[in-house]
Parts: C-alpha cells; structure tokens; sequence
C-alpha cells in the first residue's frame, strides 16, 4: 500500500472545498481502481502550523502503479484548470503530490493507546 499526498493552499478555502463536493472528486476517487479510501482534510487554527497549506488530500492506494493512472484519467485532468482557478500559486506552480509508503516499526507490536501516553 502507498499513501498519496496534496499539499493545496488555497486563496478561496469555500471554493475549493465546493469544488471537491460538486465534482464528487473524492467519490470518484474511492471508485477508481486501486484506491482504498480518500480525504480532503483542512489546516485548523490561525496560526497555521501546517505551514503555507490550507489542506491535504490523502488517498491509500494499492500500488504505486494505481496512483499513477489516477493522475493521468482525463476526468482529473479536466479538472485541473478548475482547481488551479481556486488555489493561490502563480500560474507556473504545478500542483505537485508525493508517494509514501509505511516503514514498519520493528520496535514495537502493541498498538498506540492515548491513556499509555498522555
């Protein structure tokens, strides 16, 4: 499994995220071939500790090979001008997204659980 990752900042968050609900973007995703699950998730707080970003898409995904195809349908693609509309980078910027895949924590076989911490 490999995990995708969309840094957005958008200059219109309202509009970016109608334009993911009215394009059933993330849906559409979940349905492709290879996607395990979608999110779009938003920067919270004023002091923006996510850094220049005002949200992620995060997708799972099968292999490498799936996310790929994802990238290159014609439908994304067709929606691109449209998100790119919504988003504040010069319009050189390419919105760019990573592949990462988990690294296994051989120290440890017992699940995180918020009470061992606090």
């Amino acid at each position: 499994m490999v995990r995708s990752v969309l840094t957005l900042r958008a200059a219109d968050s309202d509009a970016l995220e109608e334009l993911y609900a009215e394009h059933g973007i993330l849906a559409r995703a979940r349905r492709f071939p290879g996607c395990r699950d979608a999110l779009l998730l938003r920067a919270v707080g004023d002091d923006r500790l996510s850094g220049p970003a005002t949200h992620l898409v995060i997708a799972d995904w099968d292999t490498a090979a799936d996310y790929r195809r994802w990238v290159a349908d014609p439908w994304r693609a067709a929606l691109s001008q449209q998100l790119a509309a919504v988003l504040d980078t010069t319009p050189d910027e390419p919105i760019v997204g990573a592949l990462f895949e988990l690294v296994p924590d051989h120290h440890s076989s017992a699940p995180f659980t918020p009470e061992e911490h606090p």
